[in-house]
């Protein structure tokens, strides 16, 4: 049987996790640079706004209906996310985490606790124990797991397919609101009469293959209790990317190097996490497109290692010198941005047949000592020194010149010492 966890309004959660003073009330979190709205709570939502909407268009109606308004703060996110999953890992034997606040739980047919015991106490326990509210879906397909994850949202955050009429339950939702059904497909499905969960389920698998593809089989499938779609294994990345836009335009060199230099410690760090090594390294700069001020500038260079390589200092230093190649004096950047390709197993890559590379091992024991301290210490506390030409770099290594725009940004209650709560007497 699968379990579909969802935490509820993830990110207005975890900011409210730390503010009691926000209970009840509605919350806002906003994109990179306090750009849209990408996350809110239920009673945002009843006040008029969706995600989606312009921050700086609904700036003064959310101050004007007492919104709480936030800058993302993923470090908070992703530990509590991490802190959930242990939880999940705690009552299940096998969890597949599908997002930073989805997980599937499979649990065998052996089980010897009543599934909705073990709902009941997940659903409890992730309120409690972590302070964020998940609904559970119980059903024997993931897209099963996940309709009745929905349905759960409103009946008190547990639902058990095997406990609904499961003919009216289909009969009521919307094709559209089907996990892999989207806008096109859900058109698509109307020309042919198709408007329910339930049409889909008994729509013959032929014309569903003809129409929809063999995903389209698999959510029939699904739809008919059968486990079709297989668990999402990440293996890894093909390219690792970093990359953020400015807060504001920046036309200096040493700024661009202090920002290329921070994102390449980044992508490196999310490499190196992977056990991987990069053959080739990419950068990227650009002015902004959609700004009427200057004119347009946007170029990129790449280079080849002789080998793979996961060593920042050589990493950096070609990066550096690419960014160099394409930066052009007088223009108004928006964005720089690092790209490592050719990944391969840092452990497998192949060695030159006469060149032994005695200093690998070194190189490793160096990024494993960066890695050690920055793990402990905070990200960025051990850096090098191209982080730091502009005076004014942060506790992140994020310069004024350059830094993502956060005005609203919380604490990292559960990661940074200097951020937590302190109980007045």
């Amino acid at each position: 049987m699968i379990f579909h966890v969802d935490a509820n309004s993830f990110y207005a959660a975890c900011e409210r996790l730390f503010r009691p003073d926000l209970i009840d009330k509605p919350i806002a979190v906003l994109s990179n640079n306090d750009g849209i709205i990408i996350a809110l709570n239920a009673e945002c939502k009843n006040a008029g706004f969706r995600r989606g909407d312009v921050f700086f268009k609904v700036k003064d109606e959310l101050a004007r209906k007492g919104v709480a308004v936030f800058s993302s703060n993923y470090t908070l996110y992703a530990d509590l996310s991490s802190r959930l999953n242990l939880l999940y890992a705690s009552l299940c034997p096998d969890v597949e985490i599908y997002s930073i606040d989805e997980s599937f739980l499979y649990f065998p047919d052996w089980t010897p606790r009543s599934l909705r015991d073990i709902a009941v106490e997940l659903h409890a326990r992730a309120g409690c124990d972590i302070g964020i509210p998940v609904s559970v879906g119980v059903a024997p397909s993931k897209t099963l797991a996940k309709l009745c994850n929905k349905l759960a949202k409103k009946r008190g955050g547990v639902c058990l397919w095997s406990e609904l009429d499961a003919e009216a339950e289909l009969a009521s939702y919307p094709v559209g609101d089907i996990w892999g059904i989207g806008r096109a497909k859900t058109e698509l499905l109307a020309r042919y009469g198709v408007k329910t969960a339930l049409d889909l389920k008994n729509y013959p698998l032929h014309l569903a293959k003809k129409h929809l593809t063999i995903t389209g089989v698999r959510t029939v499938q699904e739809l008919n209790g059968v486990e079709a779609i297989d668990r999402v294994e990440r293996d890894g990345h093909q390219n690792i990317c970093s990359s953020k836009s400015f807060a504001g335009a920046v036309s200096d060199l040493p700024a661009l190097q202090s920002a290329l230099a921070t994102y390449t410690h980044e992508a490196v760090k999310r490499m190196r996490e992977e056990k991987n090594a990069c053959r080739y390294v990419s950068v990227f700069l650009m002015t902004n497109p959609w700004s009427d001020v200057g004119e347009q500038y946007c170029n990129a260079a790449s280079a080849e290692f002789p080998r793979p390589s996961s060593f920042l200092p050589d990493i950096l230093g070609t990066a550096l010198e690419l960014l160099k190649s394409v930066y052009r004096p007088g223009y108004r950047y928006r964005k720089v941005m690092i790209n490592l390709l050719g990944l391969e197993p840092d452990n497998r890559a192949q060695q030159e047949l006469f060149v032994s590379d005695g200093n690998k091992a070194k190189h490793d024991a160096i990024m494993a000592a960066c890695d050690s301290v920055n793990d402990r210490y905070g990200r960025l506390s051990l850096r090098l020194g191209v982080c730091s030409l502009v005076r004014d770099t942060g506790k992140e290594g994020e310069s004024d010149a350059w830094a993502m725009k956060r005005d609203y940004l919380s604490p990292e209650y559960t990661t940074r010492l200097a951020d937590i709560p302190r109980v007045k007497e």
